[in-house]
């Protein structure tokens, strides 16, 4: 037997006692006993928590058993901290006994085997996961899930381990532990203008470049596997053109806190160093850090252009198994979540929803040709790429800001005969800041649309009118009248529910924010009063001195056009902005061109020219102080370079 195996080999025992007294305020006893290569392990400390509050800690001192109580209806992390093995928790959702079972007293028993923390053996940001999940099997006992065990067990080991070899312990030197750092650089100036696609390089304390990443779009990057005692400073070259003040280079990390600004060098090298002071480790270490991904799927012939939307969408692993589902919008755009760095995806669409005669083409959500969707197999239209910065991948990389969600709820008192109206609900982010409130309609019914995205939420209640007192439990029912989530209620506490990611996800509908996309579903239109206007803002591309359209300004004013057939109660003002680059006197005569240019294409596209009038600005109107004689680089003159749609309802 290799040592794999003999390492992840375990014998697991279950056994129920049901206690039929109903008066009996049942439990579950989480039995554990200790092992490391078939071994008694002893000297453990096990840490039970739920959510971010501390159950209960104990030592198993000289034995390698433990034995501890948890009540029903939460779910459990807990910990087994060796000073000679790998750290890793098993989750236990107690949550999942029904409430007529609450009763029964149950116990659960498990032989743990414990793996010396070597990296050259194992991977240890896998145990950011937790390595078992125990779950109610419905009738009677707990169970494990042996799928998502073997899951976890096919991913930590880097490669088999001789016949016959055992792993020794290291007790003489600092054991190293892999960790993922991502972050994101920005010119310390009044925009925080982002630094796009730019290398960034990792040093160790010898002073070698141990590892590069490059940018997103948006300023971001990530370095997988970094031995988090080796780091010494990050560094990024930035010129002279992407940087002409010299502006400090701020550093924040993937909660947008700031956690170190570069000086200026004269060799245009920015350095952040890693120290005890700034413990940039510490601070950029995200190991559950991902990317959003979106896009758009047009057909086109010739001329002809086709937007497919309510169409079915796949993302693929590198096995071409479907990783994710969804369907795009009205726009033809669609949404990706949780995608690795450094791993293989495919984007694939169903063959028999393409159009005959059509070509399939994928497009950035800012209307940028990406790729033509090739023909596999005859059963899907497929797109492969690397999940690493750079290239096309940076053009569907999604921001968070970028973002906006719907949820939608429904609580119930005890059972679903009870409803619970006229409750004010309130949705906190993870740093508990209040996004927004809704009241219960007489359904128990309530809805939060168009919020900023957050991937941590929680939900609270303001019970001033003591509606909730008379209940033992909330449930918790999504759109479709599933249960997601049964919340003990204890007179006198605050209702609190904090959702996992798996229950957020079931909720929750995460999508592309556009502002043309509630005037087109008229969900804003429909309330809009006579009188009222609505300013949107687009970065329409024309080439150098040109006011012709080039086809990706073309697909963006599709937008719009889509959006006046939909809705007929607005008119729009358009406005052409130029940079202050060039003379005042010529940059105002090509935005009026250019103004003029967009106003023909909507025209051509069956709007009434009485629907819209266009005007050019110049650079009268600049949206920072990147003015006449001010240096400036060129991503910060391009947020200048716009058309601005003011919607005027009738």
């Amino acid at each position: 037997m290799t040592m794999k195996k003999y390492l992840y080999f375990i014998l697991i025992s279950l056994f129920t006692q049901l206690v039929n007294a109903q008066e009996y305020d049942g439990d579950l006893q989480f039995v554990g006993k200790n092992f490391l290569n078939g071994k008694a392990l002893n000297n453990t400390k096990i840490k039970v928590m739920s959510g971010s509050t501390i159950i209960s800690e104990l030592n198993t001192k000289d034995n390698n058993n433990f034995k501890t109580k948890l009540d029903f209806g939460k779910v459990y992390d807990i910990y087994l901290i060796n000073p000679n093995c790998q750290t890793m928790y098993i989750r236990v959702f107690a949550d999942g006994v029904p409430e007529n079972k609450r009763h029964y007293r149950m116990t659960y028993a498990l032989d743990i085997p414990f793996f010396v923390k070597d990296p050259s053996i194992i991977d240890t940001i896998q145990f950011s996961k937790h390595i078992h999940q125990i779950v109610f099997d419905g009738k009677s006992k707990f169970v494990d899930d042996t799928v998502y065990m073997n899951r976890f067990i096919s991913k930590i080991y880097k490669k088999e381990i001789p016949k016959d070899t055992t792993v020794p312990f290291i007790t003489t030197e600092k054991l190293k532990e892999y960790v993922q750092l991502a972050g994101k650089l920005s010119l310390d100036n009044d925009k925080q203008t982002p630094l796009k696609n730019k290398t960034v390089s990792l040093i160790n304390k010898k002073g070698e470049v141990i590892s590069t990443s490059q940018t997103t779009n948006h300023g971001m990057f990530v370095f997988k596997k970094v031995d988090n005692q080796d780091v010494s400073q990050l560094s990024i070259y930035v010129s002279s053109a992407d940087n002409p003040n010299k502006d400090k280079i701020k550093l924040t990390n993937t909660a947008s806190e700031k956690v170190e600004l570069s000086n200026t060098t004269d060799n245009l090298i920015y350095t952040f160093k890693n120290n005890n002071e700034t413990n940039l480790v510490k601070l950029l270490t995200d190991n559950n850090f991902d990317f959003n991904i979106a896009g758009k799927i047009i057909a086109t012939n010739g001329d002809a252009k086709k937007v497919m939307s309510n169409k079915n969408v796949y993302l693929l692993g590198s096995k071409n198994n479907i990783i994710q589902k969804t369907k795009t919008n009205i726009l033809g755009t669609f949404l990706f979540s949780n995608i690795k760095s450094d791993e293989t995806y495919s984007i694939a669409y169903d063959s028999v929803d393409a159009e005959t005669n059509f070509i399939m083409n994928l497009y950035s959500v800012k209307d940028k040709f990406i790729k033509r969707l090739d023909s596999v197999s005859g059963k899907k239209f497929v797109y492969k790429f690397l999940s690493v910065t750079g290239s096309t991948f940076n053009d569907l990389v999604m921001d968070d800001s970028e973002l906006r969600m719907n949820i939608k709820l429904k609580i119930f008192g005890d059972n679903k005969n009870n409803p619970i109206s006229d409750l004010k609900v309130l949705l906190l982010n993870d740093k508990y800041q209040t996004i927004d409130s809704a009241i219960t309609d007489k359904d128990g019914d309530f809805t939060f649309k168009h919020l900023p995205y957050t991937k941590q939420v929680l939900l609270t209640a303001e019970n001033e009118k003591n509606i909730l007192e008379s209940f033992n439990n909330i449930l918790v029912f999504d759109n479709e009248e599933n249960l997601i989530k049964i919340v003990s209620n204890v007179k006198g506490n605050k209702f609190k529910y904090r959702p996992l990611s798996t229950e957020q996800s079931k909720f929750t509908d995460i999508y592309v924010d556009d502002p043309w996309l509630s005037i087109i579903e008229k969900e804003k239109s429909a309330i809009k009063k006579t009188g009222t206007s609505e300013t949107i803002i687009e970065n329409i591309l024309f080439e150098f001195n040109k006011s012709e359209l080039q086809e990706q300004s073309k697909q963006t004013l599709d937008k719009v056009v889509l959006a006046m057939l939909s809705d007929e109660q607005f008119s729009v003002e358009l406005s052409a902005h130029s940079d202050s680059k060039g003379g005042d006197a010529y940059n105002l005569k090509l935005s009026e061109q250019r103004a003029n240019s967009a106003k023909k294409y909507i025209i051509s596209k069956g709007i009434s020219e009485a629907r819209i009038t266009a005007k050019g600005y110049g650079e009268t109107k600049l949206i920072n102080n990147c003015g006449n004689n001010i240096i400036c680089s060129d991503d910060e003159h391009a947020v200048n370079r716009r058309l601005e749609f003011k919607l005027n309802f009738k």
